[in-house]
């Protein structure tokens, strides 16, 4: 019985891992995408 409470306690671990990775690898896309970045030429063009 108790080897049954520790492989249960395994898989959750390892789903629950796998979903944190998962939803910061989208965070971090989506993060990416909608943020608003500056062209390197426009800050160079910016009067001072």
């Amino acid at each position: 019985m108790y080897d049954v409470c520790q492989l249960a306690t395994a898989m959750l671990a390892i789903a629950f891992t796998g979903l944190l990775l998962t939803t910061g690898q989208r965070f971090i896309a989506y993060r990416l995408q909608h943020e608003a970045m500056i062209p390197i030429a426009a800050m160079a063009t910016l009067p001072r």
